[in-house]
């Protein structure tokens, strides 16, 4: 089938759970995937021997992974000349989805790159992961939204079902259409 490439961001692991479930997902629909951390590319990345490449990022107070953006920016122009996708992980995205597209529109706008498709999905509050600031907002913000303030713990609010499902439309949306075959002639 085909060869996707998918790049991933991630501050506290859940988009990496995230990228890793998509490519579960591809893998068993018969795709070769490659998935790699945006800051630990091999250097001989070429994006030329891909069908398709789905870059997936976390929104860190206010913005997706700088080199994630960097990213795109760079190969915005061929990214934009084939199949390529775009997955947000926010925590805006269950509560406010206005304010999860607009995460999704900057990066867009700051770095070039139309993707075909692109999607939010809801992150984790990963309590036993940060320091005492970052828990100590992230726990302010929660009690605001009426979620667990229980610090003891990581709460994981990411849909997987819908994961699974982008994933499957993923499976054909970054796959090329295969060519007709030539008609006898007459």
């Amino acid at each position: 089938m085909s060869r996707i490439l998918i790049v991933y961001g991630t501050a506290y692991g859940q988009t990496a759970r995230v990228a890793q479930r998509i490519a579960g997902v591809l893998t068993a629909a018969g795709h070769g995937v490659d998935l790699y951390q945006g800051d630990r590319l091999p250097r001989d990345l070429a994006l030329a021997q891909y069908d398709g490449v789905l870059l997936a990022a976390s929104v860190i107070m206010g913005h997706h992974q700088a080199y994630i953006r960097h990213f795109a920016r760079r190969h915005a122009e061929e990214l934009n000349r084939g199949r390529s996708a775009f997955v947000s992980v926010c925590g805006a995205a269950s509560g406010s989805p206005t304010e999860a597209q607009g995460y999704i529109d900057a990066l867009l706008r700051q770095t070039g790159w139309q993707p075909k498709v692109t999607r939010s999905f809801t992150g984790a509050v990963a309590y036993t992961k940060y320091g005492w600031v970052t828990r100590l907002v992230l726990k302010a913000i929660s009690k605001r939204k009426g979620l667990s303030t229980d610090t003891s713990r990581d709460w994981d609010f990411t849909e997987w079902d819908e994961v699974e499902r982008f994933g499957r439309t993923l499976a054909v949306t970054l796959t090329p259409t295969p060519a007709a075959p030539p008609v006898p002639a007459a």
